[in-house]
Order: structure tokens, then C-alpha cells, then sequence
């Protein structure tokens, strides 16, 4: 009998042993599953709200760099007559808040910037021989394109990035020479501030506004909400002028929700003493 007694015990022991880790293997298969979930969503959210800042931030910028644009028309259509360029540059800036400034740079050399005050320290400043503006100005006028070079300190003080747009003007064989750069300053943290990026550390998200630095290839921040590096962050590209930005947001404390886990871990274990209780109760009245 005694023999007998023990099998029962050890099979009834089995019996829960076996209960429990059917259960427990289901509960953390259903865990992972649904964290898995939650995270998915929750990328997909903050991946949206990253794509509209995104969005504001090139919209603002291309905005402003619309006005080089209509000053190369005007230096192309005068052949280099700057007459108008004073007028023309504050009908612009009244047009495009976002621009510090506009200037003209005939070789390479800036001689002419609307507004002066604040900006005298930039004129003679040659964008194609100074070593912070050279790469990128080469660039803008080998490829002919609206260039983003930036941001960068300004000799003027401050911090900012400037749109450079190469203007070639026909000579009298009709052959396109190259006059110079019509400038679009635009001013960082100012600029950034039509994507209201505050509101995301409002939310509990970090930030980093990033590029690949054309001299040394390195990852170079542009704007940043703190010193903390990003724990597997959702990415959004912002397209600039003949250059690509990057907006990288995640959670301040990364994407595991430890307190929805930890009740969700509660939950699992209250069911498992039931089960046990029930499986213990079941064994005993069917020996």
C-alpha cells in the first residue's frame, strides 16, 4: 500500500509538473507574441509621427531655397547687372520667412548679402577656396545643382546652413560661363522649428537629426534632443538640396514597456497557482 501511495504522489506530481509547463510555455509564447505586437505597432506609430517632422523639415527648407532660384533668373537674364538684386532680395525674404539672408558670390566670392547688418564679417569670404565651404561648393557648381552645405559655424556667428546655386551666364558666343553662387542662408535651431520636434521630447521620445559629413564621411548631428545614443531607432529620410538628412526617433527609455510587462508576467502567474490549485484539486479526486 505504502508502494501504492507513492505511485500516486509521484504521478500526481507529474501530472502538475506537466500541466505547468504546457502552461508556462504557452503563456510565454503568448507574451512574446503580443510584446512582439505592441512593438510593431508602436514603430509603425512613431515611424509616422518621425515622417510628418520629416515632412515639415524639407518642406521648410525647400521653401526657402525656392527664392535662389528666381535670383540665378535674374542674374542669368541681366548677365550679372545686380541692380535689382536689393529689391528682389527683400521682396524674397518678405515672401520666404524662413531665410536669414540671400547673397551673391560672383567667382566664388561673396560680395553682396541682403540684410548687411549682423552679415559684414561674410563678405570677401570665398566659398570655393576656404577649406569649411570648398568641397561642397565644388560640388554644387560641378554638378550645376541647388547644393545644402551644412550646417556649419558662420564667419558671421551662429550656426547655419547655406543653399548654393552655381549661375552660368552665356558669353557673347553663347557659351555657358560659370559667374558664381546665388546664397540662401538659413539659421539652425530656427529653421527646424516648424516641426515643432519638442513636442516629441514632450511625448517621452529622443531625437537625432543626422548626416553623412561630406569631408570626413563620418555621422555628423545636426540637431539632437539630448547626448543619449538612440536605442534601435525608427528612421526617416529628409531629402535637402543634391544632399540627404536623416530623423532618427525612440523611446527615451527604448521600446520595452517594463510596467505593461510586468502586469502582463503578474497576470500569467495569478493564472498558473489557478491551474495548479485546479490540476492538484482534479488529481486528488480522480486518483
Amino acid at each position: 500500500m505504502g508502494y501504492s501511495f507513492r505511485s500516486t504522489l509521484y504521478r500526481s506530481r507529474l501530472c502538475v509538473a506537466i500541466v505547468l509547463l504546457v502552461y508556462a510555455l504557452t503563456a510565454a509564447g503568448i507574451i512574446w507574441y503580443s510584446e512582439k505586437a505592441r512593438v510593431r505597432h508602436e514603430r509603425a506609430r512613431v515611424s509616422y509621427l518621425a515622417g510628418e517632422r520629416a515632412f515639415a523639415i524639407q518642406s521648410n527648407i525647400e521653401q526657402a531655397m525656392s527664392s535662389a532660384f528666381a535670383l540665378g533668373s535674374m542674374v542669368q537674364l541681366t548677365k550679372g547687372d545686380l541692380k535689382e538684386f536689393e529689391r528682389l532680395a527683400n521682396t524674397l525674404r518678405a515672401f520666404y520667412p524662413g531665410i536669414s539672408a540671400l547673397e551673391l558670390a560672383p567667382g566664388g566670392v561673396i560680395r553682396h548679402i541682403i540684410p548687411l547688418a549682423g552679415n559684414e564679417r561674410a563678405i570677401g569670404y570665398d566659398v570655393l577656396s576656404e577649406p569649411v565651404s570648398e568641397k561642397e561648393a565644388m560640388l554644387a557648381r560641378d554638378s550645376r545643382k541647388l547644393t545644402l552645405a551644412g550646417p556649419f559655424p558662420l564667419v558671421q556667428g551662429g550656426l547655419g546652413a547655406a543653399g548654393r546655386l552655381p549661375v552660368f551666364v552665356s558669353d557673347e558666343k553663347g557659351a555657358a560661363q560659370f559667374w558664381g553662387f546665388v546664397i540662401v542662408l538659413i539659421r539652425f535651431p530656427e529653421t527646424l522649428a516648424p516641426a515643432r520636434l519638442t513636442e516629441l521630447t514632450e511625448s517621452g521620445y529622443d531625437y537625432e537629426i543626422w548626416r553623412t559629413h561630406p569631408d570626413t564621411g563620418k555621422k555628423h548631428i545636426i540637431d539632437a534632443s539630448s547626448g543619449r545614443q538612440l536605442i534601435d531607432p525608427v528612421e526617416r529620410t529628409v531629402q535637402v538640396p543634391n544632399a540627404t538628412w536623416t530623423l532618427a526617433v525612440a523611446p527615451v527609455n527604448g521600446w520595452l514597456d517594463a510596467k505593461a510587462l510586468s502586469i502582463k508576467v503578474a497576470l500569467a502567474l495569478f493564472i498558473a497557482i489557478i491551474v495548479t490549485v485546479m490540476t492538484v484539486t482534479w488529481r486528488q479526486s480522480h486518483p
